[in-house]
């Protein structure tokens, strides 16, 4: 969902901002994209000299080596960077080594820090500190000391872990003040019959204990055990919390094995078996860690007869949601699927399904699995790597499903339509949802994301991870099946569907290998094209196919600013002194290669013709206290981060038009820099 709107009158323009406290910036410094390979030459070998004397300065640390699991002779290093001999949360590298040489690097380096690295707070005080930002309880012993990068600089923090409202929350707090900095969610042997969802009759693997069956697979290396919560909402809560752990009895269980009578249970059951199944035939990886790490699957978190009572955070969590909780289950994770709604409750005529329903979306969940085991794009919340997590969960979702389910012999067919078998009718628009805030689909289009409301293109993204997702998916389709992007009118000439394990394979090794935790889509454009030559040579069809794909959706690498503007209606219960109709914008500045400082920036309204409305110029002040949205809130952006508002937008009374943001900004030479969003339509 999109960021919840949190506004204040400021003027008694058509424009309503919010205002919150603006951090001051710590530290100064930058942070350089290292998107470097072969074809780049003397920048790799420079590259790669630099990391080896951070690593004899002990400023890099190696954490993990693995070896290659397609091309021989090669492995990966996943490095940590270390300021004055603290971490740098989210400040990792990867290098591919060969026998001949280093390959690729890959990565965010932080340059050019002046920050006190000794706390003026003891850690016991920023334990206390933590807690009390969310009123929560702790989960970590003792917080970790690191350097935080944000927009707006770098931050000495502490960051510790907490149990929030039965939820599993990261917590960041300044190392100095003990003041809040950051918070972000950590959610993310014996055959029987049964029948799916929608009648599909199905073979799973249980065990046997004293003559009844179990929910649980120890024929595959990965055990996979399905739990029936039996719509007891509060243990499930108390499970995901961590304050109670799972038990044998939670079993989903059948004392006929012929005939498992629980749609629900059968579906997430063996969806996620031939998950498993799909890894390893396609890239030879033994379950979601390479390890065959148990795989834990919780069906029926709530009773369908509470929903009418449930509150909203419960209803967008375990009805109408799934989850991966990698914090769960002991560390090992466990993935919730939403129970939910009946006919009528979120449309006329719509009902939600079950989520382990769907096929895709048993894979999506746990696809998290895999990204937090290798890349982790989890670390920032707000920035592009969000985008990137769900959009290779989207990816690998569909794939599981084409794996399985040929689209002309499968009662349940494959689509580019994600979450379709969520809702019947299939892939439908839900009005209740947008009154909530949401978008208004379950599913997500990878083919053609604006059917279901979402970006095909960069310059259309907005601030929140699952609507970002299709920038990537979209281009992942566009190299299979080739096609014509509909906001570039760019054309691709895809590897063809019959080719498509050449792409699966291209960014499930970006994904597992190459990319860093701090990846945006620029790095991931550089990952991919770099797999494509790992796998299948450089200058092949993969490569041209790839490369096509990221151009049409407007993704190069990050070296210059860009913004972006998206919108959704709102009502004057969202927007309270704006004339209705009235719309949120979401605006998004992402610095390049340089840190910038925002001089000057504003933002104009037009009519259904174009014609100006309104001119509102705005000074750098201002800019820092409304663009909070994904970072504390100042003039100046990082190098490779984001800045971001939620507005409030009206047209004094008109039904149509369109909104338009500007920026002047100066950048570390003292070049003065202009630049938009693009002009972005506003309907009711």
């Amino acid at each position: 969902m999109r960021p919840a709107f949190r506004f204040a009158i400021r003027t008694a323009s058509t424009v309503l901002l919010c205002l919150l406290l603006v951090n001051e910036a710590t530290a100064q410094g930058r942070a350089m994209a290292v998107a470097v390979t072969r074809a780049d030459g003397n920048d790799l070998r420079a590259w790669d000299q630099q990391l080896d004397q951070m690593i004899r300065d002990r400023d890099l640390r190696v954490r993990e080596v693995q070896p290659d699991a397609f091309v021989a002779a090669r492995q990966h290093e996943r490095l940590d960077q270390y300021y004055r001999g603290v971490r740098i949360f989210g400040g990792d590298l990867t290098r591919q080594i060969s026998i001949d040489g280093t390959v690729s690097i890959f990565g965010l380096v932080h340059a050019g820090i002046d920050l006190d690295a000794s706390p003026r707070i003891a850690a016991e005080a920023a334990r206390q500190s933590i807690v009390s930002a969310v009123s929560g309880q702790a989960l970590d012993v003792a917080p970790e000391l690191g350097v935080l990068p944000l927009s707006d600089g770098y931050h000495l923090a502490y960051r510790g872990r907490v149990r929030r409202d039965l939820e599993p929350v990261i917590v960041y707090v300044d190392a100095n003040t003990g003041a809040l900095l950051q918070t972000h969610s950590e959610f993310i042997y014996e055959v029987g019959l049964g029948k799916g969802t929608f009648g599909d009759s199905k073979k799973l693997s249980t065990t046997s204990v004293s003559g009844t069956f179990l929910a649980d697979d120890r024929l595959r290396p990965a055990e996979i055990t399905t739990y029936d919560m039996k719509g007891n909402l509060s243990r499930t809560q108390a499970i995901v919390a961590g304050t109670q752990s799972l038990a044998a009895a939670d079993m989903a269980s059948s004392t006929n094995n012929d005939n498992w009578s629980d749609p629900t249970v059968v579906d997430a059951h063996v969806y996620a078996g031939w998950y498993y199944d799909y890894i390893f035939k396609r890239f030879g990886r033994r379950g979601i860690d390479g390890r065959d790490r148990r795989m834990s699957l919780i069906t029926h978190p709530a009773s369908l007869s509470s929903i009418s009572t449930a509150s909203l955070s419960i209803l967008g969590t375990y009805y109408v949601n799934a989850f991966n909780c990698l914090a769960c289950a002991g560390g090992n994770g466990v993935v919730v699927f939403g129970e939910g709604a009946p006919t009528g409750f979120a449309g006329p005529g719509v009902q939600i399904k079950p989520f382990s329903a769907a096929f895709d979306v048993v894979a999506h969940e746990l696809t998290h699995g895999i990204t937090g085991a290798t890349a982790g794009l989890n670390f920032f919340p707000f920035s592009e790597a969000g985008g990137l997590d769900e959009g290779f969960s989207d990816i690998f979702g569909v794939s599981t499903a084409f794996f399985f389910e040929p689209v002309r012999t499968s009662p349940l067919p494959a689509s580019y339509l994600l979450g379709r078998d969520v809702t019947v009718p299939g892939g439908a628009f839900l009005p209740a949802a947008v009154q909530l805030g949401a978008p208004g689909y379950i599913a997500r289009s990878l083919s053609d994301p604006s059917q279901t409301g979402n970006p095909d293109h960069y310059s259309l993204r907005g601030t929140e991870r699952h609507f970002n997702a299709t920038i990537l998916s979209h281009a992942f389709y566009l190299a299979i099946e080739g096609g014509t992007n509909r906001t570039s009118r760019l054309s691709v000439q895809g590897v063809g569907a019959g080719n498509r394990d050449q792409i699966e394979k291209v960014f499930f090794r970006a994904l597992t290998v190459l990319l860093p935790s701090n990846a945006n889509f620029a790095l991931a454009r550089a990952a991919t094209l770099q797999a494509a030559r790992d796998l299948y040579g450089a200058g092949g069809t993969v490569e041209r196919a790839v490369t096509q794909a990221w151009d049409a959706v407007g993704v190069q690498p990050r070296t210059v600013p860009t913004a972006a503007v998206t919108t959704v209606p709102t009502t004057a219960t969202d927007c309270p002194g704006v004339s209705q109709p009235s719309w949120g914008a979401f605006g998004t500045v992402s610095a390049g290669s340089s840190n910038l400082s925002i001089s000057l920036w504003q933002i104009d309204l037009f009519d259904a013709v174009g014609s100006r409305l309104l001119s509102i110029p705005e000074s750098s002040a201002a800019f820092g206290s409304l663009f909070n949205q994904c970072g504390p809130g100042s003039s100046r952006i990082q190098a490779q981060t984001d800045a971001c508002a939620a507005l409030c937008i009206g047209l004094d009374g008109l039904r149509s038009g369109a909104v338009q943001f500007s920026f002047t900004a100066i950048d570390d030479a003292g070049r003065t820099l202009n630049f938009n969003t693009p002009r972005v339509a506003l309907a009711r």
